[in-house]
């Protein structure tokens, strides 16, 4: 299973690399195009349009640093089931990681909103979540060395984004994140 793991991290690592070196012109997707404005609307608002990196490629990036042991990540329609009161209609884009085994905090949570809004509202089903975690494994023994984690553990809100991250080393997570979403 680790060898798995590992091979997909380098396999998006090489993928964002390559990504890297080729020409910088950026081709919307459906998972990054902000909506579309017309030339006209550009020029007389000012604005540009907006891509986002994928949240995948940014969570990619942090597990190649800090990798979670048995890493699973969870598909959007089953975020509810960790995040009581999270509107999960309002998710643009998201990647969200735990430990499947049980044996470690670690987690890891990029969400894209459709609105500042949105993700404002979803901050506190997310912060429920890193106290309702920290609780749990309070409760376990095994889990007494690992408990360090939540020391620095965040629930951070950027714009359209909102992260989680309880890692072996939450600055070095939140360093990532943030030089991806600017």
């Amino acid at each position: 299973m680790k060898k798995r793991i590992l091979a997909a991290m380098i396999a998006s690592a090489l993928m964002i690399s390559a990504a890297a070196c080729g020409n910088n012109e950026k081709k919307p997707d459906a998972t990054t195009a902000a909506p579309k404005t017309s030339a006209a609307d550009n020029a007389n608002s000012g604005s540009t349009e907006k891509t986002y990196k994928p949240a995948a490629d940014i969570a990619a990036a942090v597990l190649a640093e800090m990798p979670i042991n048995s890493a699973k990540d969870k598909d959007r329609e089953k975020l509810e089931d960790y995040f009581d009161g999270l509107d999960i209609n309002t998710i643009v884009d998201s990647q969200f990681y735990i430990c499947a085994s049980g044996s470690s905090p670690d987690e890891l949570g990029i969400f894209r909103f459709d609105s500042e809004a949105s993700a404002k509202a979803a901050v506190t089903s997310i912060m429920d979540r890193l106290i309702e975690r920290k609780k749990t494994c309070e409760d376990y023994p095994i889990m007494k060395e690992e408990m360090y984690k939540f020391d620095d553990a965040a629930v951070v809100q950027e714009g359209v984004w909102v992260y989680y991250i309880v890692t072996s080393n939450n600055a070095k997570a939140e360093e990532i994140i943030k030089g991806a979403i600017g």
